[in-house]
């Protein structure tokens, strides 16, 4: 929103001032303007890359600030690469409102197509020579579609959808507007090339993320401190010009880095004074906000900083875009791992809600104004595209005023060899009142696996035992494919390799790829408790031996613990099942071969958690046989749920089968959860019969944050998604499928 200086903020690197030159070489004000730009329908305010059968609107906008311009028209090819959607052709306003609808036949109105050549002859102001089908118009700044009646935005645009396989690159630039002034000769100016990436919608990572290699900026966060206004940024170009926030700026072209966007002259915390406030608020109508960094709400973000209190606030950028001809930020960043997948993400935030201007030029608030949509005055929708290596990978979609931030990203995979990139961020809206927009925590992070070990990640075994080890490599990539152990003897501190590791060959279980990588079994001692171990997963061999591309964590390590348990206990239950016999219980259960004198204790509990003595059953104490058979058959009838274990019991030792459920009802599967979660969500599951199940966390948008397998048993099962405390604040839904069945449980992350 501008108020004394009308603006049009146009996409990315395709704006370009035209400075004409009169005979007399006089050299005229900035007074036309052009810019190229696409909008992907079909990925919506969710945003996202371009992929096959996507529909984007190409738009081309003619923009005059002053005097006026004839044989005004556009010019532009079908992409290749797309096929171009029927009756599309169109002028839109500043916000996407059609203005001007054609057909796609010649000789009718004033736009059609022919063949791949798309025309439309611009100009509509019937008392000015307005265009007709058989030849160009006058398009003056005092002309509608009117930015606050000092300068008319018309965009050109039509649709297409895309064709091209997903790896190709697509064209989007190219085309040419048409404009004479007075009795000088017909100019012609063609739109630069423009390339997108035709790429496969990964969204962000669905599993853990590494260490944000962004580097620049303090990290993306732009640091912190007291000041209300920090300095410039290297990584804002120079056509940018760096101010502070006063009443009337950061105006056109301008950007600002402040921990709080109130006026120098109206300092306050607070965003509860009404709009427009002029004696606070820039321009009368921006949001009084603080950064993202840190918040306790993701979404909220952080109130604007007390700069009198607050010695250390968070800063953000805050951008006033304006005839934009290059990025609003930009980073070449190194050190990255061949092969791997990076979420290249940010937060932002729309920071005006009454910044609209209609087509009639009438500002919000102002009489007889036409809303941008229903109960939304806030004007043009920043939408943002992200560049890498000159090529677009992603746009976020149009970002409404909520008075939210929102997280926005995709997911990147270097090439084979590829250890940096640049990045890019440019506005692709199409220009005028609004698209006023905060940028904070720029990541550009390792989408990591997730490692889980068995039979846990600390587990308890007896002294003189032997020990099983395991580890599952989930990722939502397959690329993870290498491994290795390694062990710790000191607590952590130093680390080497055990002598095992390979290429693992992942498999999709319908959410995520997994393998599955053991160790040798060995005889466990006392001295071996406190012994760590880790396994460290990579894409390539090479990035095995990098310790920057190699993935580990202190969260994803095996601390064995060594307990004495008396005599070594050679027994072990090999299963435990039980069913339902005329409404009483009947238990199963099989043990190897019994070396040692034990007891079976029957134990059952109404709450799974308390449980008594119901009967105890002598063992065989045959030593002769590889496998042992018992039942139990209970003598009272079940009255609901009961839960079922058994305890093997000797002279210095016992232990325990896993708990089942039996009910006098069918049994239906049952979710329970530990709500609300923080670092670490946890749940249980009872089911009927033994099975595989998937669980998948969503956030409140239906998007995936985690997923994961299980292998279960009948009866209860306790499960848990480690590695949760990256997970923004709010509400999550837990989705687990059971035989084609999805048992729903709300959680909350606090």
């Amino acid at each position: 929103m501008k108020t004394f200086i009308p603006y049009l903020f146009l996409p990315k690197k395709f704006w370009t001032i035209i400075l004409l030159l009169l005979s007399t070489f006089v050299c005229l004000a900035q007074n036309i303007d052009f810019g190229k730009s696409y909008i992907n329908v079909t990925k919506g305010l969710a945003g996202g890359t371009v992929e096959p059968g996507d529909i984007l609107e190409i738009r081309a906008a003619f923009v005059v600030r002053s005097g006026s311009y004839d044989s005004c028209g556009y010019f532009d090819a079908i992409p290749a690469g797309t096929t171009y959607i029927a009756n599309t052709i169109r002028v839109l306003t500043n916000e996407g409102k059609i203005y001007k609808q054609f057909t796609d036949a010649q000789a009718d109105d004033e736009g059609w197509r022919n063949g791949a050549v798309v025309r439309i002859n611009l100009g509509y102001n019937q008392a000015a020579a307005p265009a007709r089908w058989f030849r160009r118009g006058r398009i003056a700044n005092t002309h509608r579609p009117s930015f606050y009646n000092s300068s008319c935005i018309m965009i050109a645009s039509f649709r297409v959808t895309v064709t091209a396989a997903v790896g190709s690159i697509i064209s989007m630039g190219g085309g040419s507007m048409s404009y004479r002034l007075g009795a000088a000769a017909l100019q012609t100016f063609t739109f630069p090339s423009n390339s997108v990436a035709v790429y496969q919608n990964f969204g962000i990572c669905s599993n853990a993320v590494g260490a944000n290699s962004l580097g620049t900026e303090f990290n993306g966060t732009f640091g912190s401190g007291r000041p209300r206004n920090r300095g410039v940024s290297a990584n804002v170009p120079p056509s940018y010009t760096y101010n502070i926030f006063t009443s009337n700026s950061p105006q056109d072209y301008y950007y600002g880095i402040p921990n709080n966007t109130s006026i120098n002259t109206g300092y306050t915390t607070s965003n509860a004074w009404p709009k427009p406030d002029n004696a606070r608020r820039v321009f009368g109508v921006w949001d009084i906000i603080g950064d993202h960094t840190g918040a306790a709400s993701p979404t909220a973000g952080n109130t604007a900083a007390d700069t009198v209190a607050n010695g250390n606030a968070g800063y953000m950028l805050v951008i006033n875009a304006s005839y934009r001809i290059d990025s609003a930020f930009q980073q070449t960043i190194s050190n990255l791992c061949p092969n791997t997948y990076y979420e290249i993400s940010c937060w932002m935030r729309n920071i005006c809600s009454r910044c609209g201007c209609d087509s009639a030029g009438r500002g919000a608030g102002s009489v007889g104004y036409i809303p941008t949509a229903a109960n939304d005055s806030s004007g043009v929708y920043p939408n943002i595209t992200f560049e890498v290596d000159g090529v677009d990978y992603f746009s976020t979609g149009n970002i409404l005023y909520t008075g939210q931030w929102v997280k926005k990203g995709f997911t990147f995979r270097t090439g084979p060899g590829q250890t940096s990139f640049t990045l890019k961020f440019f506005n692709n809206a199409p220009g005028g009142g609004g698209n006023d927009w905060a940028l904070d925590d720029i990541s550009v992070a390792t989408c990591s696996p997730n490692l889980v070990f068995t039979p846990g990640s600390n587990p308890t075994v007896c002294a003189n035992n032997t020990v099983d080890l395991g580890c599952y490599v989930y990722s939502y990539f397959n690329n993870y494919t290498e491994y290795k152990w390694q062990r710790s003897i000191d607590n952590g501190a130093t680390w080497s390799d055990y002598g095992v590791g390979g290429t693992g060959s992942p498999v999709w279980n319908g959410s995520t790829w997994e393998y599955y990588t053991t160790i040798p079994t060995f005889v466990a001692t006392a001295l071996d408790s406190g012994m760590m171990f880790r396994v460290i997963a990579a894409s390539t061999a090479a990035n095995l031996l990098n310790s920057n591309c190699a993935f580990t964590d202190n969260s994803s390590i095996l601390t064995l613990n060594v307990i004495d348990c008396g005599p070594p206990l050679q027994t072990n239950f090999i299963s435990f099942s039980g069913t339902v016999s005329d409404n009483k219980p009947v238990l199963s259960w099989t043990t190897n071969k019994e070396e040692t004198a034990v007891d079976f204790v029957v134990e059952k509990s109404n709450d799974g958690i308390n449980f008594l003595s119901e009967a105890t059953v002598a063992s065989h104490r045959n030593n002769a046989s590889e496998i042992n058979y018992y039942q139990y058959r209970g003598t009272n009838n079940l009255n609901g749920a009961i839960f079922y274990r058994i305890k093997m019991s000797g002279v210095s030792f016992q232990k325990y089968s896993r708990t089942i459920v039996l009910s006098s009802n069918k049994t239906e599967p049952a979710l329970k959860v530990v709500n609300p979660f923080t670092d670490q969500l946890r749940f249980e599951i009872s089911l009927p019969a033994a099975q595989k199940i998937t669980v998948q966390l969503t956030d409140c948008l239906g998007r995936m944050v985690r997923t994961q397998q299980y292998a279960v048993q009948q009866g209860i099962n306790y499960l848990s998604i480690e590695d949760t405390g990256a997970i923004a604040a709010g509400l999550y839904s837990l989705h687990t499928t059971v035989n084609n069945n999805i048992l729903v449980k709300k959680v909350v992350k606090r």
